[in-house]
């Protein structure tokens, strides 16, 4: 669909588009103006019909946007109507949280394994998905069709697992494990940093409170 480069700013912007068409949808609303997308997601309605003229657009003068139409579009573009099977690389409890999360299934992505060194978590049941040795991990990438690795594990071990999994046809890899991760081209890593979101917050926090005295 995409004929020209789409900034990662806009890019970024479309999962927050489909979540609040996705309440809308479940809601009932069938059709909804710029505006009232602009009211609802505080974001402009110019922004949001130069972020959709991206795309084409996909509404129509007078009438604004059709719900389902325009959630089932921004889904294609983030390629949500492909199945992509995922691994999580430790069985610790951001790794567990991760792998009984249920909005991945209806999003496209398919928990199929999860891995640990530590041998008394092989074997724990994660969603009816058993915990396996770290020694299976290569024969099982390779087998299973695994596009993406989620790590959560530290970053000395995030380190040195990277060249095994991209030998072994991982394509993405998102990234739970505080340190950046050195990927041949061609790999796609999202690095989520926990702690530097609560240092954003803590800074707003105490600019807010800055501003009080």
């Amino acid at each position: 669909m995409e004929t020209k480069e789409i900034s990662q700013a806009v890019i970024g912007r479309l999962p927050r588009y489909l979540r609040y068409l996705g309440d809308l949808k479940d809601e009932g609303v069938e059709r909804i103006s710029s505006q009232e997308l602009s009211e609802l997601m505080k974001v402009t309605a110019s922004q949001i019909r130069q972020d959709f003229n991206n795309f084409g657009g996909f509404g129509q003068q007078g009438y604004g946007y059709n719900v389902e139409y325009l959630y089932q579009e921004i889904g294609k573009i983030l390629g949500l109507d492909q199945k992509h099977n995922f691994i999580i690389i430790g069985a610790g409890n951001l790794g567990r949280a991760l792998g009984n999360y249920l909005n991945f299934e209806r999003r496209g992505f398919i928990f199929k394994g999860m891995f640990d060194k530590n041998p008394d978590l092989v074997g724990e049941d994660v969603r009816g998905i058993k915990v396996m040795p770290m020694e299976e991990l290569e024969h099982f990438v390779r087998e299973n069709d695994i596009d993406i690795a989620v790590l959560t594990i530290p970053k000395n071990s995030a380190v040195n697992i990277v060249d095994v999994l991209v030998d072994n046809g991982i394509q993405a890899i998102w990234n739970f494990a505080h340190v950046d991760l050195n990927v041949p081209e061609g790999i796609l890593v999202e690095n989520v940093h926990l702690s530097d979101s609560l240092m954003k917050l803590s800074y707003n926090i105490n600019r807010m409170s800055q501003g009080k005295k």
